[in-house]
């Protein structure tokens, strides 16, 4: 039974590798018998196909004519474009009109790069990839000029077919010729030349047509039909129209190029189509002497610089049957290289200077160094360089595989100086014969007004790279007093400004002026100056307690003092008229206005809720408390609720919190979380107030003194309990007198699994905790009281996290290590 199994399992596999390799070979066939053109990675190629004789629409796939509508998208050729193309190519009308029907029922791809191409057979591809590799451009590898003509999808010198028939168009075998007569007598005729070069009109018989031009055939045919059958064209009654249909297809031969070999073309075709449709010369053939040969006999060259330089079409003739296009090797091939607009490698024919070279290359940029253009040339043992000067260009004849450098100009001026700092216009000029320091300052529009006059300084490059400083008085210079300096190329002027040596000096005021800080020192200032610009005094300033410190400047250290400054107190008046005594500043000082001690702002508080009074009101005394601003708003109202008041109050001291200190606090202590942080920069806090105590007894500590800005919050009775967290249904019920903890939560429907029933706790109106009493070990748990108006908090509980399966053997594996470690150690003591 296993044998049998295995047998029939060998034929399964044997004949699933058999329909494989039929498919595979059938998909070549296919690929062959679809004789269409293929270009790199395997995508269809309609546009520069040679012979469409033989091609098969019904074998081609879908992705073939997605490939193909692509084609025909980017390059902007439309149906009936492509049908003058496919049909003087050899396609049959029932195959182009197969082929039609499927692109246009094909959906538009809008995206190139969506286009998938069409896979060929392995040995098929092969080879496109070998052919597309040897014409491939590649950065190591400089391009001939002229070679990237043929490497450009947008160009493809197709001839235009949908032209009326040139004149002196000669009519040959294959020709279609469309015969109109129109007027007494009508009849349209459709009719191909014979290879014998005649055409057959029904009822009138055969004409020869073959070598004659259309203007030619036209009087021959009306010659004919009106001596038979149609006689109104003899009195003018009928007219003859003579017209081409489909146009002859020719064969060519082209040696020597990219792709050669045998082609078959539209008679319409010129030289230019051909060399495209070939790809241009190969790589070791001519640009510039292209020989059309015909009849054995050469009838014409072809420079294709010419055509690329100038645009001179000479020798664009039209093809004819058998014609050879001959590429020969090319006989000399220069590069040149740098500072020209087109770098490449060029073809020069013989006699052509280097002057023809350096057009060919589109001449010199901007930047080109002109005088000498360098050489690598070839000698029959090495390579030697020469320099070419300018006066040669127009003789010097290149030879095969030289190579021209044009090298830059250098980046520095020849004859410049420069002059910078305190002139009204620095910068660089022109060295002129006899030029001097005096005259370059005038040239740059002399001196401005903070000009610093003891010192500058003229720094001098000499030509062995060492440098020179000179240094010279700008007045005694500009007055004559000193000899004048004779300028060199690259001299450098530096003159500073008086301001460049001058210290910022300032003086700085603080304390009750309107605009306190820092201010500019000037000479001559004076305290009441100063105030001034601060804005004057603040209605709590005093006018009798103005500081002045000023800082000590001695030439040296003296040990028996200890001073570090030197203190003014001044009683000044707080007006500000220029009749008040002069105080002067210096450099540095600080002016201090010190607070009235006996000004005292306005002081509010305010408090809310069920009082019935509510607002703002203004702190009478600084022993006023919680229990008079109560008597001043009218008492509570009757909604009021006794236990649910508290006090708001702004944190005054957010800005001392040293952040520092409290990451190190919790650092040592292992707390990752932000709560302390975030309770210590609070910017206000709850606090809550006991008021039965706060009414009995106003002088009792938790009757609170007010602050400026605090906040008294009382709340309306509030029946209901909220219970939240680990409960199995957050939710508000009644409260009842007497009724614990245990109650609420089972209104709630009872604590989660999840519950740390040990940390319940309940936040009461007034913002006062009351926390679980767990007694010893839990045994003896008490839970807080519930008020009205009361919250109850369910904690969850801390999620621990288990060891994972690599900390488990890592521990096991130190476990056992350590057990096996004291099992030696008692044997070595035994």
């Amino acid at each position: 039974m296993i044998k049998m199994y295995s047998y029939k399992r060998k034929l399964y596999f044997l004949a699933v590798f058999t329909c494989l390799c039929i498919l595979s070979s059938e998909a070549q066939n296919i690929g062959r018998r679809s004789n269409i053109d293929v270009t790199d990675a395997g995508r269809i190629d309609l546009l520069k196909g040679n012979n469409l004789s033989n091609i098969s629409v019904d074998q081609l796939s879908d992705a073939q004519i997605a490939a193909i509508q692509a084609q025909l998208q980017s390059n902007g050729v439309t149906l009936e474009q492509a049908e003058q193309m496919a049909m003087a190519k050899g396609m049959s009308p029932a195959e182009w009109q197969k082929l039609r029907n499927r692109l246009s029922t094909q959906p538009r791809n809008t995206s190139q790069a969506t286009t998938e191409p069409t896979t060929l057979p392995s040995t098929d591809r092969q080879t496109a990839a070998n052919d597309y590799r040897v014409y491939q451009k590649t950065n190591d590898t400089p391009e001939v000029f002229g070679s990237a003509f043929f490497n450009t999808p947008s160009l493809s010198f197709e001839p235009n077919l949908r032209i009326a028939t040139p004149i002196n168009y000669v009519l040959g075998p294959d020709d279609e010729m469309l015969v109109n007569v129109s007027g007494y007598q009508e009849t349209n005729l459709r009719t191909t030349v014979q290879p014998e070069g005649a055409i057959f009109i029904p009822q009138v018989g055969s004409v020869s047509v073959s070598g004659l031009t259309i203007e030619q055939a036209t009087l021959r045919i009306r010659e004919k039909m009106s001596s038979t059958v149609y006689p109104s064209l003899r009195n003018g009654s009928s007219k003859l129209i003579v017209s081409l249909g489909k146009i002859k297809s020719i064969h060519i031969t082209v040696i020597g190029a990219a792709k050669p070999g045998n082609y078959t073309v539209s008679s319409l075709s010129t030289v230019f189509n051909s060399l495209y449709l070939c790809g241009g010369p190969g790589a070791i053939n001519t640009y510039r002497d292209i020989e059309l040969i015909r009849n054995n006999k050469v009838i014409a060259k072809i420079d294709i610089y010419q055509f690329l330089t100038r645009g001179d079409q000479k020798g664009n003739l039209p093809l004819k049957e058998n014609d050879v296009i001959n590429f020969p090797v090319y006989k000399k091939h220069v590069s040149i290289r740098g500072q020209v607009k087109r770098e490449s490698i060029f073809e020069l024919k013989e006699g052509e200077k280097l002057e023809d070279l350096i057009f060919f290359a589109g001449g010199f940029t901007d930047k080109a160094y002109k005088a000498y253009i360098r050489v690598k040339q070839v000698t029959d043992t090495e390579r030697k360089i020469r320099d070419i000067a300018k006066s040669e260009f127009n003789t010097y004849l290149p030879a095969n595989g030289d190579e021209f450098q044009v090298d830059a100009i250098l980046n520095r001026i020849e004859n410049v100086v420069a002059i910078s700092g305190a002139v009204n216009r620095p910068g660089q000029f022109e060295l002129t014969p006899n030029l001097t320091l005096r005259g370059l300052i005038k040239r740059a529009g002399g001196l401005q007004e903070n000009v610093f006059t003891e010192r500058a300084i003229l720094t001098r490059s000499h030509a062995d790279g060492t440098g020179e400083s000179i240094t010279f008085n700008v007045s005694n210079l500009l007055n004559g007093n000193v000899a004048d300096i004779p300028l060199q190329k690259r001299d450098s002027v530096a003159i500073a400004f008086a301001t460049t040596f001058n210290t910022n000096y300032t003086v700085e005021v603080q304390g009750e002026v309107r605009h306190p800080g820092p201010y500019a020192y000037r000479e001559n200032l004076s305290l009441k100056d100063m105030l001034f610009a601060a804005g004057g005094f603040t209605d709590a300033a005093s006018s009798y307690n103005v500081e002045v410190s000023r800082r000590l400047v001695a030439e040296r250290l003296d040990k028996n003092t200890d001073s570090i400054a030197t203190v003014f107190n001044i009683n000044t008046a707080k007006e500000l008229s220029i009749e008040n005594n002069r105080f002067i500043l210096q450099p540095y000082d600080i002016v201090t206005v010190r607070r009235n001690p006996g000004y005292t702002a306005q002081q509010r508080v305010s408090i809310n809720g069920e009082v019935n009074f509510p607002g703002t009101y203004t702190i009478q005394s600084r022993k006023e408390r919680i229990s008079d601003l109560i008597s001043r708003s009218g008492g509570l109202t009757s909604q009021a609720y006794a236990k649910g008041v508290f006090l708001i109050r702004n944190s005054l001291q957010t800005d001392t919190v040293n952040r520092a200190s409290i990451r190190n606090i919790q650092n040592s202590i292992k707390d990752t979380s932000t709560k302390v942080l975030d309770d210590l920069t609070r910017t206000n806090n709850r606090i809550a107030v006991n008021l039965k105590k706060v009414m009995e007894e106003p002088g009792s500590i938790e009757n609170y003194v007010l602050q400026d800005g605090d906040m008294v919050q009382v709340l309306r009775i509030d029946p209901l309990v909220k219970v939240s967290g680990e409960v199995l249904a957050a939710t508000q019920t009644g409260y009842r007198k007497g009724k614990s903890l245990k109650y609420y939560l089972s209104q709630a429907g009872g604590t989660t699994d999840n519950a740390r029933r040990s940390k319940i706790y309940v936040v009461h109106a007034n913002g006062n905790i009351g926390k679980t009493n767990n007694g010893i070990w839990g045994l003896f748990r008490s839970y807080p009281k519930v008020e009205e108006g009361g919250e109850i908090v369910v904690p969850r509980k801390i999620e621990r996290k288990g060891l994972s399966t690599t900390e488990t053997i890592g521990l096991t594996s130190a476990v056992l290590s350590l057990v096996s470690l004291i099992i030696v150690t008692i044997s070595n003591i035994k």
